[in-house]
């Protein structure tokens, strides 16, 4: 990943130089966001090419990394790989 932006402690926004052929060339940003005591991570994986299934199964598997990432900060038990969620025969 490329860092695009990055405003402490706020954003970061990454572009994809390396990796699987259809990400080069996606973006991925991570944005902060306070509202009434509570801190929200708004996040997206955007320029696609083209949609497909692939991009689907990527948008499902930022989900399940997210909600892990959400359990080990409030609770201290996430589920990293190889504990994720699988979704696909070949996750």
């Amino acid at each position: 990943m490329k860092v695009l932006r990055s405003t402490s402690p706020r954003l970061v926004r990454w572009k994809c130089a390396r990796g699987p052929r259809e990400w080069i060339g996606t973006e991925v940003t991570f944005r902060l966001q306070r509202k009434d005591g509570e801190t929200f991570v708004l996040f997206s994986h955007a320029k696609w090419r083209k949609p497909g299934e692939f991009m689907h199964h990527c948008s499902t598997k930022w989900a399940t990394f997210l909600l892990s990432l959400k359990d080990w900060i409030e609770r201290g038990e996430g589920r990293p790989a190889p504990y994720d969620v699988k979704i696909h025969v070949d996750d």
